[in-house]
C-alpha cells in the first residue's frame, strides 16, 4: 500500500484502475464505489487506486466557505485502504489545477500521469475549470483515450442519497445514530496525541489532545461541542470511557486552532505520541465561552458527570 503526494515518478507508474473523488467520511456510498473499483481492477489485472484532493478544492478559494471535514486525513486514508485500495494519490489543489481544462486534466493527470485503464466516478462528479465537465464527458474522453469509465450509481438511505453533505448534517445535529447508518460504522476521530497547554491537568481534568485539522488549513470539523466518548489505543483490547471537547477553546485562547481534548475516566498515564481513536457516543452540549476558569471548571465537572451517566458508569468512580 502506497500513499503519494501528487503524481508518482514515471518509473513508479503502473497500469491502474482509478476511483476519483474527495471521499470525505468514506461513507457507504463511497465504499460501494471503491469496492466496485477494486473488483474491476482484479478482473483486469490493474492496480486498484484512488485519486483525491488535499486540501479540498473549496479550501483553495478564499471567497468560498470551506467544507466542514468529516474525517481527519489519517482516518480518510485508513478507510480508503480498508476497502482494498493499494495506491492513493493525493493531488494538491492549486491555481494550476483550478484553471486546467477537463481535456488537459484527462491527458496529463489520468492518462500520462497515472496510466489509467479503468475509471469510476459518482453520478454527480464534475471536473475541469469551472467544474464545466461531468461524468458523461469523462465517458467520452475515455473512448478517445482508451480507458473504460464506469459511473457508479447512487446509494440511498431512506428517500435521499447517501452523501458527505448528509453525514455533515447529521453530525451537526449530534445524531450519531443516523451518522453510523450512513458511514456503516460508529463515528470516530483518530490521531496522534500531542502536547497541549496542560490546562486540563491544572484544573484536575488532564486531557489527551488531537489536532483534527492540519495547521494552516481554513477548514473546520463537521461538529463541535462536548461529548461522551470511548477511546481505543490506550490499553490493548480495551475501550476506555471519557468526556471530550472538540472546538476552539474560546475561554482560554483566541488562536483559532481546533483541538479535540479527551479526559479519560479511571485511567492515568502518559499517552503522548500514541495514536488513539475517539468514538463519539452522545453530544452533551455545544461549545461555550465562559467568564473565567472557575466557571469553566464547574462546567467540566458537570460534563464529566453527564458523560458518566450516558456511558453507564457509577457517578462515584474516582478520577
Amino acid at each position: 500500500m502506497h500513499v503519494f503526494r501528487g503524481l508518482p515518478d514515471p518509473r513508479l507508474r503502473v497500469p491502474s484502475a482509478i476511483a476519483i473523488g474527495n471521499f470525505d467520511g468514506v461513507h457507504t456510498g463511497h465504499q460501494a464505489l471503491l469496492h466496485g473499483m477494486v473488483d474491476a481492477a482484479k478482473d483486469r489485472g490493474l492496480v486498484p487506486s484512488v485519486l483525491t484532493f488535499e486540501p479540498h478544492p473549496r479550501e483553495y478559494f478564499p471567497h468560498l466557505d470551506p467544507v466542514p471535514r468529516i474525517s481527519t486525513l489519517f482516518d480518510k486514508v485508513k478507510r480508503i485502504l480498508d476497502c482494498g485500495v493499494e495506491r492513493i494519490y493525493m493531488l494538491p489543489f492549486n491555481e494550476r489545477i483550478a484553471r486546467e481544462g477537463a481535456e488537459h486534466f484527462v491527458k496529463e493527470v489520468l492518462v500520462k500521469g497515472l496510466d489509467c485503464r479503468w475509471i469510476t466516478v459518482g453520478e454527480d462528479f464534475r471536473f475541469g475549470s469551472g467544474r464545466a465537465a461531468d461524468a458523461h464527458d469523462l465517458v467520452n474522453f475515455g473512448r478517445e483515450h482508451h480507458f473504460e469509465t464506469w459511473i457508479s450509481p447512487l446509494l440511498f438511505h431512506g428517500e435521499r442519497k447517501v452523501s458527505s453533505t448528509r453525514v455533515r448534517e447529521a453530525l451537526a445535529a449530534g445524531d450519531f445514530y443516523e451518522t453510523s447508518l450512513m458511514l456503516g460504522r460508529p463515528y470516530t476521530m483518530s490521531g496522534r496525541v500531542i502536547h497541549g497547554q496542560a490546562l486540563g491537568r491544572t484544573l484536575g481534568y488532564p486531557t489527551l489532545n488531537i489536532a483534527p485539522i492540519p495547521p494552516g488549513s481554513r477548514a473546520r470539523p463537521a461538529l463541535s461541542g462536548v461529548f461522551a466518548v470511548r477511546v481505543d489505543g490506550i490499553l490493548p483490547g480495551a475501550s476506555i470511557p471519557g468526556v471530550a471537547s472538540l472546538g476552539l477553546r474560546p475561554t482560554v485562547t483566541s488562536s483559532r486552532r481546533w483541538l479535540l481534548e479527551t479526559h479519560l475516566f479511571d485511567w492515568h498515564g502518559d499517552a503522548y505520541g500514541r495514536h488513539i481513536c475517539v468514538r463519539f457516543i452522545e453530544r452533551i452540549r455545544s461549545e461555550q465561552k465562559f467568564s473565567g476558569l472557575p466557571e469553566l471548571t464547574a462546567a467540566i465537572k458537570n460534563d464529566a458527570a453527564r458523560a458518566r451517566q450516558i456511558l453507564g458508569l457509577a457517578p462515584g468512580t474516582p478520577e
